[in-house]
Order: structure tokens, then sequence, then C-alpha cells
């Protein structure tokens, strides 16, 4: 079963909605929790584990709910209807925290924010990424729909890296600034969402086999053996908290390394949407000519070389050299994704046709687990290690006078070498991945 372009066009634009809060979560959040509502680094980045971890929680249910519900609109779109507008919501909240809070019941109000960020968003995404393995039989026509999907990450990232510290400034900066911008790109978030849902009403859907009511550990007795998903969901683990570990520490290192402030996000934004877009054919042609694990393990590779010429910036480096760092970051995630993305359907087909039970929505919300995990993890530790490295807070945006060496080579860590290292182990992993049982194309 073959699905047509402006079907997958209308899923992959989904991923504006649902990539925007991801992006956010790793990218701004933090920094905003601790440079301007003035939160210690180990505090913000607990409120924020703590939100993924209900977010984990609420991921097995709502992947096991979507396999078994039954509407006149399918088994998906109920869903992606109702955690649209809780997602634009919380995101909204979020970055409107009221200045008249302080303390704890700062803390409390952000902490009630982000759990309902994590639930809107979960809503929406477990089911969303069931799709390609139910409108299509195609294995290469997932990695085509991937491809579409990639290009509108692009989007999401040209929202949070460029229209957010346009719209930051337009509001007048400082928490007004970031309070105007989560308004108006919460709009953005519900728009594609439902735009997403929309077009997927009338998408032909694969008949399934129902899977039979059983306890909630029998679905995932099913998921576990499937060795092609857990080696997959393993390396994603590793590719995804080096995605976290960088994208968290960013700013920091714009700020404090590169003497630039939120604006670096516009250049950082443009530069690597840029080396996207061009490299995704080439991610997708080298996926057919070689085999998505080779072309898989190439990425990971590439990218460990990427992330590692981070550590050059501590020296001191001219604009072009960052420019082409910023391009080639780009370049190595495109194949990370577009591969990696278009491989998940395809260990979802594998669990249906070697159990004989269609269970998307469970494998669906494992994947979505690692992926959340990562996200928590990632500011869990990169506010741990800045607290311990005698990181100095800019509350309220004030820069100190100097951050101490350590705090400089924490944030080199999170930027460098955790990301560089997962990159290796993932590619390494890879040498025990095998699906050549599911290309069904003829």
């Amino acid at each position: 079963m073959k699905t047509t372009k402006w079907v997958s066009a209308g899923w992959a634009a989904g991923t504006v909605g649902s990539s925007t809060l991801l992006g956010a979560m790793s990218l701004l959040v933090l920094f905003y929790l601790t440079e301007y509502l003035g939160i210690p680094p180990a505090v913000a980045g607990t409120l924020i584990f703590i939100s993924r971890l209900w977010d984990i929680g609420a991921t097995l249910l709502i992947g096991q709910w979507s396999d078994r519900t039954q509407s006149r609109w399918g088994r998906r779109v109920p869903f992606l209807v109702i955690g649209a507008p809780l997602a634009a919501l919380a995101y909204a909240m979020l970055f409107a925290a009221p200045e008249s809070l302080s303390g704890l019941s700062l803390e409390a109000y952000v902490l009630v924010a982000l759990l309902l960020y994590a639930t809107g968003y979960t809503i929406f995404v477990v089911p969303y990424l069931t799709i390609p393995a139910e409108i299509t039989t195609h294995t290469h026509q997932r990695t085509t729909m991937m491809s579409y999907r990639v290009a509108f990450m692009t989007v999401a990232g040209l929202n949070i890296a460029v229209l957010g510290p346009i719209l930051i400034g337009a509001f007048g900066g400082g928490r007004t600034g970031y309070a105007g911008m989560g308004m108006v790109q919460g709009v953005i978030v519900l728009a594609f969402m439902w735009g997403c849902a929309a077009a997927m009403v009338r998408a032909p859907v694969i008949p399934y086999v129902a899977q039979p009511r059983s306890g909630f550990f029998a679905p995932l007795k099913i998921a576990f053996r499937n060795k092609p998903f857990v080696i997959f969901i393993t390396v994603k683990f590793f590719q995804l908290f080096a995605g976290a570990s960088t994208t968290t520490a960013l700013l920091y290192l714009a700020r404090y390394i590169l003497d630039q402030d939120e604006s670096f996000l516009i250049r950082f934004g443009l530069l690597q949407t840029i080396g996207t877009l061009v490299s995704i054919p080439l991610w997708a042609y080298l996926a057919r000519r070689y085999g998505k694990r080779n072309a898989y393990m190439g990425a990971g590779f590439l990218y460990a070389l990427i992330a590692l010429s981070w550590l050059t910036t501590a020296l001191g480096e001219a604009s072009w050299i960052t420019d082409i760092r910023l391009f080639a970051v780009g370049f190595g995630a495109a194949g990370l994704m577009v591969v990696g993305f278009s491989i998940l359907p395809d260990t979802m087909e594998h669990n249906t046709k070697t159990s004989g039970i269609s269970q998307e929505g469970t494998l669906a919300a494992l994947y979505s687990m690692v992926e959340k995990g990562t996200a928590a993890l990632g500011p869990l530790i990169a506010g741990f290690l800045l607290q311990a490295s005698g990181f100095i807070s800019a509350a309220g945006g004030e820069l100190p006078p100097e951050q101490p060496q350590s705090a400089i080579v924490a944030i080199l860590v999170l930027v460098a070498v955790i990301p560089a290292t997962c990159n290796i182990v993932g590619s390494l992993l890879l040498t025990q991945f095998d699906l050549k049982e599911t290309t069904t194309d003829p």
C-alpha cells in the first residue's frame, strides 16, 4: 500500500509543532529558568526531570490506549486533536511566569507548566509517530516521508532559533520578551498540529489486527522480543542524549565562550537549516544505495567528529570557522534524522509480521519514552554539572563578571565530549542491527 505526497507532507507538517516543543525544551528552557527566572541550575534541571518522569509514565498509557481506540476518525486522530491545544497553552504558560512569584511559589508554577507541557506533547506525539507504519507498507516511501519530516523539522528549528530571538527582541527582551515569544509560538504549534490532524482524517489506513485485551505488560513483552526495535531504540538513546546535551549547553557556549547573546541562535538556526536541507536528498540516496544501517552508521561517526570540533572554540577561532561548523551540524544531523526516523516504522512492521498483532502505539510509546528520557537527562545532567563546576548564574539576564575555568570546561564537555562519545557508541551498536526481511518494496 502506498500513500500520496500530499498525505505524506500533511503528516510531516505536524512535526513543526512537536519539534518546536521538543527543541524549545532542549534549547531554551534551562537557560530561561536559570538566566531570567533566577532558579539555580540544579533545581531547574530537577524540575525539568520531574516533569519528564511524569511524561514517561504517561507515554505507555497513551500508546496502548491509542492502539485500542476505535472512532470514526480512526485510532490516532482524536489524540492529535486533543493534545495540540493543551501543548500550545502550556508552552505559552511556561514562558509567561508572573514576576510577582519567587522562590518556592515560582518553582511550583514552573513545575505545573512543565507537567502540562509534557502531557500535551505526549498525547500528540505518541499516536503521531505510529502513522507512517499505518499508511504505507513501502520502506523506501517511509524514507521519503521522513525526508519531508526532516524538512519540516528545519521549519521548527527556524521557529525556535530564528523567529524566537526576533520575537524576544520585538516584545522588549527579558522576561516580557520571552512571554511574547511563548504566545506567538504557541499559536504556531497549535496551527501545525491541528493541520496535521485534519490531513490524517481522510488518509487511507492499512487494515490492522486489533490488539487483544491483556495486561499492561503483555504488549511490552512482545515489543522487547523484537530485536531490531530494541537495538534501534538503544542507538536512539545515545543519539538523542547527545543532542540534548548539545542543545542544552548551546546558549551557555554562545554567551560565555563565543561572547554572543540569544541572537547567536539566528545564525545557528539559519546555517544548520541550510546544511540540513541541502543534504536531505543525499542521505535519502545513500540509504537506498548502501542500505539504511550503513548510512545511519556513517551519519553517527560524522556527527561525532563535528561535535568534537567544538573543543577548538576554547582557543578562539574566526567567525567563518564557526559558520562552517554550524552548517556541518545540520548536514550530520540530517543523516541521523532522515535514516533514523525511517527505520522506526520498519521495526513496527517487523513487529506486526512476527507477532501477528498491530501495536504501533506501544512501540511509538517506547520510542517516545527514550526521546523524553534523554530530553530529561540532558538538562538534569547539565544543571548538576554546571552547579558542580562553580557556574555563576546571570539571574535576570545580567552577566556575571567572569565564569570560572571549571565552568568553561563543563560547557565544552556538554557540547563536545558527551555528544561525540554517544554517537560513536550508537554507531558501533548498529553493527548488530539487521532488518532485511522488512523490505516490502516491489
